[in-house]
């Protein structure tokens, strides 16, 4: 791991290692500092947003390599091939079982390395997340969370899945959110991803969709005991057909929420605020409705 002073937050150093810090090889400090100057840095930003989508795009196309025919075949040929003509079967066996043993623990040393990555990019959204929302209502900090870990930290395959897959992720009990959301928002927004996911033990449902210049996520969690926004004391923004819609900001996110009797909603996105609200009002009544009949 690499601890980098970045100074001032010089562009062209944060750019330097840029690629480190995808690739999860910076210590936990210098992470912070990426993340601060790309915070405040747009071209920094949409720069890391492109490398990860690269990145990404290698990835995708690596695995849909086929293994060639007989490839294992070719392997094991070589081997006997390389090995001595006049060995004894206890020699033989041995060698098999050292070459095993062997594989077994490259296995298990790759394992490690890359549950110790994730979670020191956990530990790092984590920390992220603490300090964009530390002036943010606990209630609204629920759908930010998730909207950080899962959408923004993720790397999304070139062509998302169709309509009909993502309605699959998201089990019988929530397809119908798929078609909703996308008659109710504008056409130039698409949406890219739609699934179940755990955050900090939390569970929620998560859509995220792309527009022209922004990411937008619509979550929904049920509520634990207590939880709803006048409990908070917070006073609604505007109200949509009945559906009273609140707001906050932290960092470059824009959160709005609302609430039917037994879950809570955000859209979230970096869109200006005035925009961010105009697209929960357009999804908050179906949605509502659509919780409510649930």
């Amino acid at each position: 791991m690499k601890i980098v002073d970045f100074g001032q937050s010089n562009c062209e150093r944060v750019r330097r290692y840029m690629d480190s810090y995808i690739s999860n090889e910076l210590l936990v400090e210098s992470n912070l500092e990426v993340l601060r100057h790309i915070e405040q840095c747009s071209a920094c930003s949409q720069e890391l947003e492109t490398r990860l989508r690269v990145r990404a795009s290698l990835q995708t196309a690596a695995r849909r390599e086929d293994v060639p025919p007989g490839l294992e075949q070719k392997i094991r040929r070589e081997i006997r091939e390389r090995s001595p003509v006049r060995v004894w079967p206890f020699d033989l066996s041995l060698r098999w079982m050292s070459a095993v043993s062997a594989l077994l623990l490259i296995s298990t040393a790759i394992w490690v390395v890359l549950r110790s990555r994730r979670e020191l990019n956990l530990q790092v959204q984590n920390t992220y997340v603490q300090q964009i929302s530390s002036r943010l209502s606990t209630i609204f900090q629920v759908g930010l969370r998730d909207h950080v870990h899962c959408a923004v930290f993720r790397k999304y395959p070139k062509a998302p899945p169709a309509l009909a897959e993502m309605a699959g992720e998201l089990g019988p009990q929530y397809a119908g959110l798929v078609p909703l959301v996308k008659a109710k928002v504008p056409d130039e927004y698409r949406v890219i991803l739609a699934h179940r996911c755990t955050v900090q033990g939390r569970n929620y449902v998560h859509l995220v969709l792309r527009g022209p210049s922004s990411l937008l996520s619509l979550i929904i969690t049920k509520k634990n005991p207590g939880e709803s926004f006048p409990a908070y004391q917070l006073v609604p923004a505007l109200q949509a057909a009945g559906v009273p819609v609140y707001r906050a900001g932290a960092s470059q996110f824009q959160v709005a929420a609302f609430e039917s009797q037994a879950y809570l909603a955000f859209v979230i996105s970096d869109l200006r605020e005035e925009n961010n609200l105009q697209l929960a009002a357009a999804l908050a009544p179906s949605v509502d409705q659509f919780l409510d009949q649930m």
